[in-house]
């Protein structure tokens, strides 16, 4: 990334089968939401030429299936950390 005051979006999946966009700035690369499978998202990644590996963290909007489904195996596997809202949190 040439802009170090820019950024990038990738938006991986949208729909209520699984919603998953990837944020990218010089600093940090985000996953924002993870509603499909660890898998999958990690193809997805791949298809536009990003690993699992460089991902900073995953930010949830809130807590329906199609938005969290990933979450977990992905933080797991990768030590990423979760941001969401308190009540997105209890509810997750």
């Amino acid at each position: 990334m040439n802009d170090s005051n820019g950024f990038q979006i990738s938006i991986l999946a949208s729909g209520s089968s699984g919603n998953c966009l990837f944020l990218e700035s010089s600093k940090k690369k985000i996953l924002v939401d993870a509603g499909l499978s660890g898998k999958k998202i990690v193809s997805l990644l791949n298809d536009i030429g990003r690993m699992p590996e460089e991902l900073d963290a995953i930010l949830v909007t809130h807590e329906h299936r199609d938005h969290i489904h990933g979450v977990g195996v992905l933080a797991r596997k990768y030590g990423l950390g979760i941001y969401a809202n308190e009540k997105t949190w209890q509810a997750m």
